[in-house]
């Protein structure tokens, strides 16, 4: 009996498994795949010293699922582009775990005022053991979505900020600081670019260490330069414009934040539509910051007005990052390729070029045959004589066959890093 009482219950499992399995091919959609590490990112960055990674990925709504494993905490990356960046981040808390190690620093700390400044990035309750704990995934911008009427009605009523104000909400946004004493701000940033990381990284760890080394080092009289020249060669410094604009380093948060409303605002969005969109707190200012960019670069297209709404939208980090890759992957079709006439971003985005060609930007890991790309593939408001799909990662052979067979072409491996 005891013997029962286990192989029934697995046999229920395996008939439910089976049966699972049986379904998905009878409905003719693919599952996400879990994929191998080393078929992703480069074999170097596997071998690192400081980290290592899960072997087997999980693809989840488009996305690759990093497992990233150090001392300083358990990281999840969601996407290949996040795993560089998390991956730089764990050499950059190496870097700064040095420096703060030594006599001179410990000097300087204790001689450090005590510090009125906080970190607001620590949106997990414990950071040190796993970070981007946070729902994820791409797979609703590829639907039909639509800004929220109570969204757009608090924005509408809401007073207008004064400039004291804007940089005030600034410390509301994800990966941002609180800023009570003149220069330490400007402290930070220097610091994190002297790591090559980005000063308003939704990394809470290494967040909460800029904000304390910086504070000894504006308060406590130690000059971070000297020892980053000591401590990190040249030849192996990261350098930090592959990582963001320079701009970030260089402006101050409110600045930033009064620049992108004012870019957004030039494409013709309400006022209530862009108060949305620069209040969303899942949108880093860094990643704000680059939305904006995308906009300007795509100055007199119309319909840019479409993305304001669409972008405030985003509810994860995960959709912020995919909206502003997006607009700057058509960016980059409009400048290399050609011209666009139009963008729109009905759910997903999308860009018309001056020629009638319809393009699809999709910055995302692997695109299996899911009955939502199905859908997506037959819409009739996605018709024109051509139809082109760029996608920064990979297309299952499937995909492939069922997206061309309904007059789509595919183009593969598009780079993202410089739209991110």
């Amino acid at each position: 009996m005891r013997i029962l009482k286990f192989i029934i219950p697995l046999t229920f499992a395996l008939v439910a498994a089976s049966a699972a399995t049986t379904a998905r091919a009878q409905s003719g959609y693919e599952a996400e795949p879990v994929l191998r590490a080393k078929d992703l990112v480069a074999p170097e960055l596997l071998a690192d010293p400081l980290f290592t990674v899960a072997p087997r990925v999980p693809v989840k709504d488009y996305l690759a699922r990093f497992a990233i494993r150090s001392r300083f905490g358990t990281f999840d990356a969601h996407g290949i582009h996040m795993f560089h960046v998390r991956a730089r981040e764990v050499h950059a808390l190496a870097q700064l775990d040095q420096i703060s190690s030594t006599q001179e620093f410990t000097t300087a700390a204790a001689n450090a005022i005590a510090r009125p400044v906080t970190s607001a990035a620590n949106m997990i309750l414990n950071p040190v053991e796993t970070i981007e704990g946070l729902p994820g995934g791409v797979s609703r911008l590829f639907g039909r979505i639509e800004l929220g009427a109570e969204s757009v009605a608090a924005a509408a009523t809401a007073p207008s900020p004064s400039e004291g104000d804007s940089a005030a909400a600034v410390t509301q946004r994800v990966g941002s600081i609180t800023v009570d004493a003149l220069g330490y701000e400007k402290e930070r940033r220097d610091l994190a670019k002297s790591v090559g990381v980005d000063p308003y990284t939704t990394n809470p760890v290494l967040s909460k260490k800029l904000t304390d080394m910086a504070w000894v080092a504006f308060s406590g009289r130690f000059t971070i330069q000297a020892a980053m020249s000591v401590f990190i060669p040249g030849s192996t410094a990261i350098s930090a414009v592959t990582i963001t604009n320079s701009t970030i380093y260089d402006t101050p948060p409110g600045d930033l934040v009064n620049n992108a409303r004012a870019s957004f605002a030039a494409t013709g969005a309400s006022d209530p539509q862009v108060q949305t969109l620069v209040k969303n707190p899942q949108y880093s200012l860094s990643l704000l910051t680059a939305l904006a960019k995308g906009v300007q670069r795509l100055q007199g297209v119309n319909g840019l007005d479409s993305v304001v709404r669409f972008g405030a939208a985003a509810k994860t980090q995960d959709e912020t990052r995919f909206v502003t890759a997006a607009v700057n992957m058509l960016a980059r079709y409009h400048e290399s390729v050609e011209p666009l006439a139009r963008v729109a971003a009905p759910g997903p985005i999308i860009g018309r070029s001056t020629t009638d060609v319809l393009i699809i930007p999709a910055p995302v890991d692997y695109v299996a045959w899911t009955q939502r790309i199905a859908q997506l593939a037959q819409r009739d408001d996605l018709r024109a004589p051509k139809r082109v799909a760029w996608v920064s990662g990979q297309v299952s052979p499937r995909a492939r066959r069922e997206l061309e067979a309904r007059g789509w072409t595919v183009s593969e491996s598009f780079s993202i890093s410089a739209e991110r």
